[in-house]
């Protein structure tokens, strides 16, 4: 068995995983000099101690929202000016307007109770704070960062307060830079706050196929020891990849990542076929995560079918284009079985034909409608995944840590 110091001292292709992490902000963020040049004119007041912009940034997941955020945060920091009070929050995290306002007092002043306020006495005293109450920095221009704004519970309220208490304060300002993945997003905003929040609106457009590639190559001279190592044809296709996967940076790193990690393994170069293996695990990573919130019949439903596609006595099966699937009516029956298992009543075989129908729109199983050969008309199903896999994924769910 090998110790850690051996392992130290096995050679990696590896220099540096951590930049092919999709939170690290590099030095230089490709292919968004315009978003951030636009993110940077909205904030620019905060230097003339005037009050900045508020503004909401969108676009898919893996388009730099964040990183392009978080560059302009740390340009302005670095501006030198103790009146500019930045602070970023995950609003999956921070998601109450209590929470984002104990989040904004805290990160300044570590001392403060975190817990026990009635929220007017959080609102006056991070207004006092901002004018510069007992402090020896004067009045405060605060620019709140809310990643993933759309997580929070009673976001109308949270964006009035901070736009309102503007009004409420004598010197000194809040700004709200809003993030989301959510095209869509601000029209469930009520028209208040959306015309507040939205005074400037940058799009993050999905990247291209030629942008992911120059973004990978730009990771590849930090992640590896020789960037040789990485074939041309592999990075082309990761681009392409993600590119078809709604330009998502995020994803075509991964994709590199798992491929380096296969490659580091087997002692080889990073190939089409590392990626092609790195693109299957990170689908079978994506779809064990649906399996595990999925709804508990859902879900022994799932383990009905894996249990018959290990079978290897079950005969009932139907070969369609050289896949094997499996009466619906079948899998129905096993279902049951293990719903009485566990003392629980088994859905109707009506709720079972929905659900055939919601995972195979998740793409968890493939569900046809039987040929010839096959008296009647039943529907044919089969996973998608290997199913030892779904198996213990559903079991590790069902029975709990």
């Amino acid at each position: 068995m090998p110790s850690f110091k051996d392992m130290l001292t096995e050679k990696s292709i590896f220099r540096n995983k951590e930049t092919l992490s999709p939170h690290f902000v590099p030095e230089q963020m490709l292919f968004r000099e315009n978003e951030i040049r636009t993110l940077m004119e909205g904030l620019l007041p905060a230097l003339k101690d005037q009050k900045p912009h508020n503004m909401f940034i969108y676009g898919g997941t893996g388009t730099g929202k964040t990183a392009s955020s978080r560059t302009v945060i740390e340009k302005l920091v670095s501006e030198g000016s103790e009146r500019i009070k930045p602070v970023y929050m995950n609003c999956r995290v921070y998601d109450t307007r209590y929470k984002v306002l104990q989040k904004c007092i805290s990160h300044f002043n570590p001392d403060f109770a975190k817990t026990g306020f009635s929220f007017s006495v959080l609102y006056e005293r991070l207004l006092d704070w901002i004018e510069g109450d007992g402090d020896h920095i004067e009045a405060k221009r605060l620019i709140v960062v809310l990643d993933e704004l759309d997580m929070v519970k009673d976001l109308d309220s949270l964006i009035y307060t901070l736009v309102r208490a503007n009004d409420d304060l004598k010197k000194g300002s809040i700004s709200i830079v809003g993030i989301s993945n959510k095209v869509n997003f601000k029209n469930r905003l009520d028209a208040r706050s959306r015309s507040c929040l939205c005074e400037r609106e940058i799009v993050f457009q999905p990247y291209n196929a030629m942008q992911l590639q120059g973004i990978l190559r730009q990771r590849i001279k930090q992640a590896f020891e020789d960037d040789a190592v990485v074939d041309e044809s592999g990075l082309n296709l990761a681009a392409a990849i993600a590119s078809a996967e709604n330009g998502d940076a995020r994803y075509a790193l991964l994709l590199l990542l798992r491929a380096g990690e296969l490659a580091d393994s087997k002692k080889t170069r990073i190939t089409d076929k590392e990626v092609q293996e790195a693109r299957k695990q990170a689908e079978e990573d994506k779809a064990f995560e649906i399996i595990s919130t999925l709804p508990e019949h859902q879900q022994i439903f799932l383990l009905a079918l894996s249990s018959l596609s290990l079978d290897s006595q079950y005969h009932r099966l139907v070969e369609e284009g050289g896949e094997r699937f499996y009466l619906s009516g079948e899998t129905y029956e096993k279902y049951c079985h293990y719903v009485r298992k566990m003392g629980k009543e088994p859905r109707t075989s009506r709720w079972m034909r929905e659900y055939i129908v919601e995972l195979d729109a998740l793409g968890l199983i493939t569900s046809i409608q039987s040929g010839k050969g096959v008296r009647g008309r039943t529907t044919l199903v089969r996973l998608a995944y290997e199913p030892e896999k779904v198996r213990k994924i559903v079991e590790s769910t069902l029975t709990g840590p």
